[in-house]
């Protein structure tokens, strides 16, 4: 007979079920934080290729002022 404190098969097949939801849910949020990194370093390299065409654009200004 089996230890009273052991689960059943249907216990731990309702753990494996539990356990893959989890997973995947894991891997559903990681995924969304990962495409929201990825945006974030497009819209970083953006602004700073405009950050960089405003400084020459305001050097250029400043040496026509000369």
């Amino acid at each position: 007979m089996t230890d009273a404190k052991e689960p059943t098969l249907k216990q731990w097949k309702r753990r494996a079920l539990q356990a893959e939801q989890q997973v995947e849910f894991l891997q559903g949020v990681r995924a969304m934080e990962s495409d929201k990194e990825m945006r974030q370093f497009r819209e970083l390299a953006a602004l700073r290729v405009a950050l960089k065409e405003a400084r020459e654009i305001i050097n250029w200004a400043l040496e026509q002022q000369t």
